[in-house]
């Protein structure tokens, strides 16, 4: 399998809009952070903003609650989206409960508030 570099640009906006925060639990980023893709590659998901949060190794893959492990709850929270889904059309579900549709220009367009 072939490993390809995300563009800086990218990875930029997307740490931008994190802040120093995993997207999934609100926790400080103080440990190790992943990019998690949320269109699997699998599924054709893309290198874009909308379509990568910034999220705990632990949140991440590690733990029995991590997005991986739930797949349908995490498509419910907008952690993962369905193959046939855009990820700027798919609600994300930030850790405060907000709800919103993430751009891939690093912006979040808010639906509900939390």
């Amino acid at each position: 399998m072939k490993m390809t570099m995300i563009n800086k640009a990218v990875v930029a906006l997307v740490k931008a809009r994190a802040g120093d925060y995993c997207e999934v639990c609100g926790r400080s980023a103080s440990e190790s952070m992943a990019l998690h893709h949320r269109k699997l590659k699998s599924r054709g998901g893309k290198d874009t903003a909308s379509n990568l949060i910034r999220v705990h190794h632990s949140c991440h893959n590690l733990a029995t609650e991590s997005i991986h492990s739930k797949v349908e709850y995490s498509e419910n929270k907008g952690w993962i989206c369905p193959s046939w889904r855009e990820p700027t059309e798919h609600p994300f579900v930030r850790p405060d409960g907000s709800i919103v549709l993430l751009q891939d220009d690093g912006s979040a367009t808010t639906l509900w508030e939390g």
